[in-house]
């Protein structure tokens, strides 16, 4: 009787626990994880005026619009870093590497360099600097900080190898002190693009080749916590017009400073391509004063 009474007890007590064990939900899969609090500033340094014919192909010559260097400060968990500079402290005395014949074609406003604005701010250190291409309105405030890597494509690191007197100036790319750390492409697409780099792992800061204006131009796929995305993509086209319309620069233009026309072209086929996909997505020339109005500018940050 006793040995009856355990079992009659433990079926019980079996009983009493079988709603509660059936109860407990069924594990699915993992949750996504959440997306890192990435953000940015647009940090304007200058700005200049001109005839919106100049700065593409089918632009007016009767209406202006306005061109500006910008650097963009990015601020990520894992570190911050700047895709490109602007101009920077010492941009009247590099100039005077221009040669005088083409000095008419390029202009540039008042400066007040990035390096300037962000030690206003408190934000004294930069551990890197991201180049979208080595030309002398983005390479200009290298120098303004020592304490960065300069990470450029190993494209361009080689095409610094050789003079290129219009566009790439020694007083901006020759001190020593400047530490350079070329990088090579992942097989991972992105966009429609063959080869990335993750900055982070994570991505939500992805470099993409964009090669044509020189042979390793890039751009910086950004994406922040709320998924919006922004693209910015350099000197491929120096106004978004010229994505929707798949326009090159103006001749002129484009014979000066793009390194390679044809693959130029292409370049922006792809982006025209990427835009018609991606409706949503924010492409980002990087002088196109329009776009850069309805951002923002340091120290607001887009998040």
């Amino acid at each position: 009787m006793t040995l009856l009474r355990k079992c009659l007890g433990l079926l019980t007590l079996l009983s009493m626990l079988a709603p509660a064990v059936m109860a407990q939900p069924a594990l699915g899969p993992a949750p996504a994880p959440t997306p890192a609090a990435l953000e940015f500033s647009l940090i304007k340094t200058s700005e200049v005026s001109t005839l919106e014919g100049l700065s593409y192909s089918g632009g007016s010559y009767f209406a202006s619009t306005r061109l500006q260097h910008i650097a963009v400060l990015v601020r990520h968990p894992q570190g911050d870093f700047l895709f490109d500079g602007g101009l920077g402290k010492n941009i009247d005395a590099q100039f005077k590497d221009m040669p005088l014949w083409a000095r008419p074609f390029f202009s540039y406003g008042p400066v007040t360099p990035a390096r300037q604005q962000l030690d206003a701010a408190g934000l004294t250190r930069i551990p890197r600097i991201f180049l979208s291409h080595a030309h002398w309105d983005h390479a200009s405030a290298l120098v303004d900080f020592p304490e960065a890597e300069v990470w450029l494509s190993e494209a361009e690191k080689a095409y610094l190898a050789s003079p290129h007197a219009v566009s790439v100036f020694p007083s901006q790319i020759a001190p020593p002190a400047i530490r350079w750390h070329s990088y090579a492409w992942s097989d991972k697409a992105v966009l429609g693009f063959s080869h990335s780099l993750d900055i982070f792992g994570d991505g939500s800061a992805v470099l993409l080749p964009l090669p044509g204006h020189t042979p390793g131009s890039v751009g910086l796929l950004l994406t922040t916590a709320s998924g919006r995305q922004y693209f910015f993509i350099g000197d491929s086209v120096w106004k978004s017009r010229a994505i929707v319309e798949e326009k090159p620069k103006m001749w002129i233009a484009s014979a000066l400073v793009d390194e390679d026309q044809p693959r130029t072209m292409e370049t922006i086929s792809s982006l025209h391509r990427v835009q018609q996909q991606n409706p949503l997505l924010l492409i980002i020339p990087a002088h196109d004063a329009q776009v850069h109005d309805a951002i923002g500018y340091f120290p607001h940050f887009v998040k």
